[in-house]
């Protein structure tokens, strides 16, 4: 089965930050699964002020084969997006509880 130009994108995104955390110190990536009981599923990213809270920058969000590169603060954030951040190890983790149950 051939790849769609989608699949190809999302490969180059996470390659580009794989390795992240090997060459910047105190830098990593973290790939957070929107759960549907999240608060933010069906809102914005903005809603989540994540930034401000967390630290942590949302770098992209995958979405089936879409992907979605440097999103906007307007940008709805749906069950099942794959929301690709980049932060300290602290920032992510918060920014995991965030996303997962609102709170730090």
């Amino acid at each position: 089965a051939s790849r769609g130009l989608g699949d190809v994108y999302k490969r180059q995104v996470l390659g580009q930050f794989a390795n992240l955390g090997d060459k910047s110190t105190g830098l990593f990536t973290e790939q957070i699964i929107l759960s549907a009981s999240s608060a933010f599923a069906g809102k914005t990213l903005g809603d989540t002020c994540a930034r401000t809270l967390t630290k942590a920058s949302i770098v992209a969000i995958l979405r089936g084969p879409a992907v979605i590169p440097s999103p906007s603060p307007t940008e709805n954030i749906e069950a099942g997006d794959i929301i690709v951040a980049v932060g300290t190890k602290e920032g992510l983790e918060k920014l995991s509880s965030l996303l997962a149950d609102g709170r730090l």
